[in-house]
């Protein structure tokens, strides 16, 4: 708990110690929670040598269940650092080592699909990418997997992001914030979701929930994850660059590239290093863009990054074009074509035909929610359970389930996430709820 969802390095690594006098044969899932402790860190290195040390002793032991845990792991790690291909690698054998004679659990499944989505996305096979994203919260949902659905919906987000989807983008939007509510973690979600919020409400022009997003961040207590606070930092930046400020951008941008890049985080030095081309553009020191956008093309070109570059817009584009030129002799010149190619070939974000359209009325209902239903909808809305739902209205458990099965009916829903979702497009919802 402290480690997965508070990323409290310290309180972990204290438990462990202690679970460890207590109950030497526990060791396989502590030295878990001590890889998740080094990921809070953002010691990926140490964190994947926990991993891998672990998952060997498990697959002679013939423990299918952590084998496929530790793979999966492994694959975030490997991601992370920057090692795309051998995170693919992982993926396909966490996918063979979690089947069963009687095929996939879904449990199992949803985590390694979600990573091979992530994976397509970043290498531009969009369309693969956004099936595989669907399975795995379908997946999800199907076994109630709530710690990982919040990250399904992010995924989701992204890649309806980068094919210019922006209604698709707002309804997984929506679906994130809901499983965030059902499964709260403000460090895990600053770690998974905090970048990509921000880049949506950019995407949408909504400047003014990102300030609020900012202000509120600045009046909480910081988060005890250095990586956690990283990611905060990232989104931050991507504001002050949207609102033409750059020195400021890079002022804070400073300290964490140095420690991205002693700590061999590649994934995201990447991403600074692209913001740091963007701010130094904006700063009119041409000189300094290109040569950190040479760094950066040089970093990715053998692991096929696209989407690192194509998600920053068209301004990267026009400077990949004058480094092309630059460096027409260079080993990365076929990448740099690659690249460039994506760009012409990114479609121009438009609103979908839910944006153009007016929403519905809650007339639009075949069959209104009766007034009991509206109030379990609303209970739903904030992520209560079943049980928590039967205390508050003073009912039955077997009464609420009966309500949320005619909710997601009459919504036309197959889960409780959908089914807020389509309320709030239906208005049946409030702001605040």
């Amino acid at each position: 708990m402290a480690a997965f969802y508070h990323g409290d390095a310290g309180a972990t690594q204290a438990f462990c110690q202690e679970a460890l006098t207590h109950l030497e044969e526990h060791q396989r899932t502590i030295a878990w929670s001590q890889a998740q402790a080094n990921l809070a860190l953002g010691h990926f290195k140490p964190a994947l040598q926990h991993i891998q040390t672990e998952w060997g002793r498990s697959k002679a032991e013939g423990n299918r269940v952590l084998e496929g845990m530790y793979l999966h792991e492994a694959t975030q790690e490997m991601i992370r650092m920057g090692h795309l291909h051998q995170a693919w690698q992982f993926c396909e054998q966490a996918m063979h080592v979690v089947q069963t004679p009687e095929g996939y659990q879904p449990v199992w499944v949803c985590w390694p699909y979600a990573a091979q989505a992530w994976l397509l996305h970043e290498w531009n096979r969009l369309e693969e990418a956004r099936s595989l994203a669907e399975q795995a919260i379908e997946l999800g949902e199907q076994a109630e997997a709530l710690a990982f659905l919040p990250l399904g919906y992010t995924l989701l987000m992204r890649i309806a992001l980068s094919q210019g989807r922006l209604a698709e983008a707002h309804k997984a939007f929506q679906q994130m914030e809901y499983a965030w509510r059902v499964m709260p973690s403000p460090y895990r979600a600053a770690h998974w979701s905090s970048v990509d919020q921000m880049r949506f409400w950019l995407a949408r022009g909504d400047l003014e929930q990102a300030r609020y997003w900012v202000s509120d961040l600045e009046q909480q207590e910081p988060l005890v994850s250095p990586l956690a606070r990283e990611r905060q930092q990232i989104a931050h930046v991507r504001l002050l660059l949207a609102e033409s400020q750059p020195d400021q951008a890079l002022t804070l941008l400073s300290p964490l590239v140095k420690r991205a890049t002693a700590m061999q985080q590649w994934y995201y030095v990447l991403e600074m290093w692209l913001l740091q081309t963007q701010a130094y553009q904006m700063l009119k020191l041409q000189r300094d863009a290109l040569s950190r956008l040479s760094q950066a093309v040089h970093l990715a070109a053998p692991e096929g990054y696209i989407r690192h570059f194509v998600d920053e817009g068209p301004s990267l584009a026009a400077l990949l074009s004058q480094l092309r030129k630059q460096e027409r002799q260079t080993e990365d010149l076929p990448y740099l074509e690659t690249l460039l190619r994506a760009f012409n070939e990114q479609p121009v974000p438009q609103p979908t035909h839910l944006e153009q359209e007016p929403s519905p009325s809650p007339r639009a209902l075949l069959d209104p929610l009766s007034a009991r239903e509206q109030d379990v909808l609303r209970l739903l809305a904030r992520g209560a359970s079943n049980q928590k739902i039967a205390e508050t209205l003073v009912i039955e458990v077997g009464t609420v389930k009966h309500h949320v099965t005619n909710i997601l009916s009459k919504l036309e829903a197959t889960n409780r996430t959908q089914a807020v979702a389509r309320a709030r497009d239906l208005g049946l919802l409030t702001q605040g709820e």
